[in-house]
């Protein structure tokens, strides 16, 4: 039982120092622009947004279903030339645009989505 024990120590030892190296070597973060686009979700309703990136390397990106009471962000790339965010209510046909129109990448934005799926609204708040 004691060379059990032992083992199963040396074996939990030596996992630690494999993650500790990985993560000393780990490639760092590229580096974004401090800047961010974010949401706040106090609609009822499921939302997706999708950010195009415009003259960039980063790859366009979505966050799908975000429910009621949800906050989340992306980070806006330094390259970035432009970006065409879309944002799209879960079940809504038609209905009036709620998608934020953005050509300041030098700073945050941030946005808070309300009301119903056939009714949204956004609202630009402070960061």
């Amino acid at each position: 039982m004691r060379n059990v024990k032992r083992s199963v120590a040396r074996g939990v030892a030596g996992l630690g120092v494999a993650l500790a190296g990985a993560v000393l070597t780990a490639p760092p973060a590229s580096a974004g622009s401090g800047n961010y686009i974010g949401f706040t979700n106090n609609g009822w309703f499921l939302v997706d947004t999708c950010y195009k990136w415009q003259s960039s390397t980063t790859p366009d990106s979505c966050d799908y279903a975000k429910p009621i009471n949800t906050d989340w962000r992306v980070e806006i790339p330094e390259d970035a030339k432009g970006v065409r965010v879309e944002v799209t209510v879960a079940g809504q046909i038609a209905g009036d645009n709620v998608s934020p129109q953005i050509s300041d990448l030098t700073r945050g934005h941030c946005y808070v989505l309300s009301g119903y799926t056939f009714r949204p609204s956004i609202t630009e708040k402070d960061c």
